[in-house]
């Protein structure tokens, strides 16, 4: 397969031995063995057991490294893979795996457990003190997502041995806790702030910034870097239906990403096509039911695609319209993560699994790029303490406020009426455009709202107009299934009260115009 730009690549299954019945993921360590963890034949049925083994990534050398028991804490998200960069250690998300006298050749582990601090693992408000979770190369500094009855944050703390644990030590949060700030510049007026911390993906930049799933300028997510050290922040992908996870090449000049870009029966792009000023906020509460419909219902039941595609990271961020090079090679077999790359940054690994099997029936993927020339891997650091939006005071998570009603004026002319009304299940997001204009050329007049529950129907509406120099408008309705409901989430096509559709309509820009009725249901 020839590819411009990155040359050609190959993706092929990693063989492994017949003991692996049931392969659960797998990632590269830093030495560039492949770490698995699996089931065998006798431990299928075994509540919470976990054979660990590494072998070479052409499925020789296959050496077990741990079988046992890994107990799941009540608020953990399972367990996860991350191989510390000294390859002695295997961080699970409650527990580290310490491996003597290192990964590769591993003839004794010991699995100690990490203490987390207290206020997050015994607040009622927070559902999982951890649902991701990274290591950074300096072999110190560990982040991790948190996620709330309505909401979630980011965490980063040292993460310390003691005689018997690890303690999580010097945590700071690295989120924005409030969403908006009274505008210092047109009193009575507010000001969104700088979306941080979303899900926490990879330490980038030598461990001085975080590879996150947030949002910046789309209406959708997108994967942004995050500084550490400054408050900066860069927005990765730019397509306008659902980009995640992005993982760097060791020269950080590639990226795998997962994203729905090849799937146009189940891109969510509609939502994200016309950029929108305030169309982030509006959108918040939406992305459950963007989720379970273009990720999880992909992987569950519904035909489609969700990468991972191979990027240029310098064209993602500049190019428009640029999607890089799809990687699934059968439309029944989906991606999993981990996505992770081989020290040599020729070579990457992800798990799949077939549709429909909720994870029984799972391979292992490897692309070769065989004609790409990397670049010196970018330098390890120590990630800083320094974070000039650090957070330490962690009960700030039970103080947040989520309701908001307030104008935001445009940096021309204009403004937008937003309101926010949220309980712990659900609410409503509402934004008014009124003559809107950051640039003087380009104007927005109309309004988008969201209606967002766990338990019930989700739905945006949209009648929206951008004229000048751009032209756009969307006059749409979508509903979704209630995302924790007795069936898969689904695209509603059934008459409302009204007697018109549950979903219908569409949206434009420049020239493009997408149907929400060519979406699958």
């Amino acid at each position: 397969m020839m590819q411009d730009g990155i040359g050609r690549v190959d993706v092929s299954s990693i063989v492994l031995p017949d003991e692996v019945k049931k392969l659960d993921c797998g990632t590269y360590t830093y030495s560039g063995k492949v770490l698995i963890s699996y089931k065998t034949e006798k431990d299928l049925e075994t509540t919470d057991f976990y054979n660990l083994a590494v072998l070479n990534d052409d499925g020789t050398d296959f050496r077990v490294i741990f079988s046992g028991v890994i107990p799941k804490l009540p608020k953990a998200n399972g367990i996860r893979y991350m191989p510390f960069q000294d390859n002695n250690r295997v961080l699970l998300g409650d527990y580290v795996l310490e491996c003597s006298p290192n990964i590769d050749i591993c003839t004794d582990a010991k699995l100690i457990p990490i203490e987390y601090p207290l206020s997050l693992v015994d607040s009622p408000s927070i559902s999982h003190h951890w649902s991701e979770i990274i290591i950074a190369p300096d072999n110190k500094h560990m982040s991790w997502t948190i996620l709330g009855a309505s909401s979630g944050a980011a965490a980063i703390g040292v993460l310390t041995r003691h005689t018997d644990t690890y303690v999580l030590e010097n945590v700071q949060l690295i989120s924005t806790i409030s969403g908006f700030e009274n505008d210092p510049n047109n009193p009575g007026f507010i000001s969104p702030n700088p979306m941080r911390g979303g899900e926490v993906k990879q330490f980038v930049r030598g461990g001085n910034a975080i590879s996150t799933v947030a949002g910046k300028l789309n209406s959708t997510t997108d994967s942004i870097v995050q500084s550490l050290s400054t408050e900066d922040l860069t927005q990765i992908t730019r397509t306008p239906g659902y980009d995640e996870t992005t993982i760097f090449s060791p020269d950080e000049r590639l990226g795998m990403v997962m994203s729905s870009r090849f799937s146009p029966k189940t891109d969510p792009a509609i939502f994200g096509l016309m950029p929108r000023p305030n169309g982030l906020n509006t959108m918040a509460g939406m992305m459950w039911s963007l989720y379970m419909y273009a990720i999880a219902g992909v992987r569950s039941f519904r035909e489609g695609n969700i990468g991972p595609a191979l990027i240029d990271i310098d064209r993602s961020m500049n190019e428009p319209g640029y999607k890089g090079i799809q990687l699934t090679t059968d439309a029944n077999w989906v991606y999993c993560s981990p996505m992770s790359w081989h020290p040599d940054g020729k070579r990457a690994v992800w798990p799949e699994m077939l549709r429909g099997s909720g994870g029984a029936q799972m391979r292992l993927q490897i692309v070769k790029l065989l004609d790409y020339e990397p670049q010196a891997p970018v330098p390890y650091v120590t990630t800083t303490d320094d974070i000039p939006y650090g957070i330490k005071d962690l009960s700030v998570l039970e103080a947040v406020k989520s309701d908001v009603e307030g104008k935001i004026a445009g940096k021309h002319t204009g403004y937008i009426i937003f309101t926010r009304n949220s309980s712990g299940n659900g609410g409503t997001n509402e934004s008014q455009y009124v003559n809107f204009s950051d640039d003087g050329e380009n104007f927005y007049n109309g309004f988008e709202k969201t209606y967002f529950s766990f338990s019930e129907e989700n739905r945006y509406e949209a009648n929206l107009q951008l004229t000048g120099s751009k032209q756009g408008d969307m006059k749409m309705k979508a509903t979704f299934s209630a995302v924790f409901g007795a069936t898969p989430v689904k695209l509603l096509f059934d008459n409302d009260t009204d007697g018109k559709p549950k979903s219908y309509g569409y949206a434009s820009y420049e020239g493009i115009k997408l149907n929400i009725a060519d979406l699958l249901e």
